[in-house]
């Protein structure tokens, strides 16, 4: 007996645990937009993965995990001949011995799986009793392990977008880096995109042309931030603008958040009461850097902005990023209550708070355009609420 939901009310975690559980056999089918996956399971166990992304493929793989050069990769791709697989040819050519295949397609069946983890919708369904294609090489993975290992990428993907700029924002790499000691320690990964930022690239263009996948790819480049070996370039530091100006900015920045912080709580509280003020206090609970800024908000008191707060946190971020560490952080809050709203409210519900969100926000930058527009301020909260 097979079944069907979506990630947006049924969890990928949620779905695992029931075919654990129950020692299901059958293919769980995923797929939003134009991506698909594809997860089978004997008796509980999962034992085989498929994709149609790309970057899922096998060759694409061991090019992002350094276990093959990208000049030896298109060799193998050259000499396929007949449908025979990556596989066999890296094994007769002696770059891999068998054993070494079958872990690298072991690696890639779990690489598809966690990917399916950062996805915040999608259709799913479990079709019982079928198998993998009768010529896939099969493992046999404890779901629940996959369980423990996607939540951590999740978690560490929250911590990554606190230190990443937006995705139009430039990079480069800082000429004279201030360290330490005289000798840097880079890993494979960190070097590979290190490579990639002579004369300066955006954050959306690294990862696309990235050999490594999204994940590898954003963790490598917040490594780098902190070392001080890149740094943003074309997003006008603010160490040189003037204190005016920095004081607009952050009381505009504060405007948008606060207003729709309140809309966000109010919405919960009216439809939720008691329960609403217990989802809001426990985001809040989990992101403790807001507390001096909010407090007034969860002490119920008035909803005014204390701008002396907002520029004291302000001033505590790392200079060079000052600006985008600020909206980061405060749009990975907005986003948590977002999820909040629609886990607890439903779709309708959510849609409509989305709508007025935009409104908000709209009404917010009005209040001074000339800054809004100078640091893309539209754009960044057009990316925040696009596709929810």
């Amino acid at each position: 007996m097979g079944f069907a939901g979506n990630l947006k009310t049924v969890s990928l975690t949620d779905v695992f645990q029931l075919v654990f559980t129950t020692k299901k056999s059958g293919v769980l089918s995923v797929s939003k937009s134009k991506s698909a996956r594809r997860i089978f399971f004997k008796e509980g166990m999962l034992v085989y993965a498929s994709s149609n992304d790309r970057q899922d493929l096998f060759g694409n793989l061991l090019l992002k995990k350094g276990r093959i050069s990208k000049v030896e990769l298109e060799n193998i791709l050259n000499s396929q001949k007949d449908g025979k697989k990556i596989g066999a040819l890296l094994v007769e050519q002696n770059l891999f011995t068998r054993e070494e295949i079958f872990d690298c397609l072991r690696m890639q069946i779990e690489e598809v799986v966690y990917g399916l983890f950062g996805w915040k919708d999608g259709d799913f369904e479990f079709s019982e009793g079928k198998a993998p294609p009768p010529e896939s090489i099969q493992t046999e993975l404890n779901p629940m392990n996959i369980i423990m290992e996607g939540t951590r990428r999740i978690d560490e993907w929250v911590e990554l977008k606190k230190i990443l700029p937006p995705d139009d924002a430039l990079l480069e790499i800082v000429p004279d880096p201030q360290v330490k000691s005289e000798e840097v320690t880079l890993t494979r990964s960190e070097f590979t995109v290190l490579a990639m930022l002579a004369g300066g690239k955006k954050v959306q263009a690294i990862v696309e042309e990235s050999v490594l996948d999204q994940f590898l790819t954003c963790k490598a480049l917040a490594k780098l931030l902190q070392m001080g070996l890149i740094r943003i370039g074309k997003i006008v530091p603010v160490n040189k603008t003037s204190e005016q100006e920095q004081i607009e900015l952050v009381e505009l920045l504060a405007h948008v958040y606060i207003s729709n912080l309140v809309f966000l709580f109010s919405s919960l509280k009216e439809k939720l009461g008691v329960k609403g003020e217990r989802v809001i206090y426990e985001i809040f609970e989990e992101n403790k850097i807001f507390y001096p800024v909010l407090n007034q908000l969860f002490a119920g008191k008035d909803a005014q902005i204390n701008l002396k707060l907002f520029i004291e946190l302000y001033k505590k971020l790392p200079e060079e990023t000052r600006i985008w560490r600020l909206v980061s952080n405060f749009n990975s809050l907005l986003t948590d209550y977002l999820i909040a709203v629609q886990n607890n409210l439903g779709n309708k519900i959510f849609r409509r708070v989305i709508s007025e969100m935009r409104i908000n926000i709209q009404n917010s930058l009005n209040r001074n355009r000339q800054l809004a527009v100078k640091y893309g301020l539209e754009e960044e909260f057009s990316r925040l609420l696009k596709d929810r």
